[in-house]
């Protein structure tokens, strides 16, 4: 049996008892699509401030991705979600001011972000593999989430009969993203003034340094390839 059943998997919480489950990043996130109101030219961007960032990307025909942060209480009530992030971001560079203007209420959607903070001692159990958000919920910093999902999609098709070595090729890879993940997330949380400031001058010096240094750090993220096994088929025949 797989289970991919979320964040929230009921299957983790019965193969593994006690383990911890995910933690509150004491972030929450607001995601909406916005059409491009009036032509605007929109590049991809991220923007950090004071505990607060903003993505922006734009996708196919007319429409616009946008995600924000902020630091907020678990479950906090928010009531009208634009005002909220008009409050917040309003003033900031554009175009998140006009997208924001545009978006409307009821396609926002807002999640406060958990992850697993103690990787599973193992991606199965008998039978029974745990995949995605099931296995290592993350915090969405590296846009991982789905990727590594996928990534265990693959591996595990080439070892179905050979669960141990579906944990052992993915149990590792999975922990580290959640770990890089997670630091980056307590990167954009900072809100002292010094420590923001510090944070950014290193950014800035390091982009100066060389132009491709963020990219070149996530190599090790971008650069998987899938295991032999998962073009060979040999995975299948492999007994438990």
């Amino acid at each position: 049996m797989i289970a991919g059943d979320g964040i929230n998997s009921a299957t983790r919480r019965t193969l593994f008892p006690g383990h911890p489950d995910p933690v509150y990043s004491g972030v929450t996130a607001w995601r909406v699509l916005v059409p491009n109101p009036g032509g605007l030219v929109v590049e991809s961007t991220e923007s950090w401030g004071r505990g607060l960032v903003v993505g922006v990307h734009a996708l196919a025909g007319d429409l616009v991705y946008l995600y924000a942060t902020d630091l907020a209480p678990a479950g906090e009530p928010h009531g009208d979600e634009r005002a909220g992030l008009l409050r917040r971001f309003g003033d900031w560079h554009r175009p998140i001011p006009a997208l924001l203007e545009s978006a409307r209420p009821e396609n926002i959607i807002r999640n406060d972000v958990y992850y697993l903070g103690t990787p599973l001692p193992a991606m199965h159990r008998g039978r029974v593999a745990l995949l995605g958000d099931a296995a290592h919920p993350m915090t969405p910093n590296l846009g991982q989430g789905a990727c590594q999902a996928i990534e265990d999609a693959i591996v595990l098709a080439a070892n179905a009969r050979n669960l141990p070595a579906y944990t052992e090729a993915r149990l590792a890879r999975t922990s580290k993203v959640v770990a890089q993940s997670t630091k980056i997330c307590r990167a954009t949380t900072i809100r002292n003034p010094l420590a923001v400031r510090l944070r950014d001058m290193g950014m800035s010096l390091a982009g100066r340094l060389s132009s491709d240094l963020m990219l070149r750090s996530m190599d090790e993220v971008l650069g998987w390839t899938p295991p032999e096994s998962a073009w060979t088929g040999q995975g299948r025949d492999a007994r438990v």
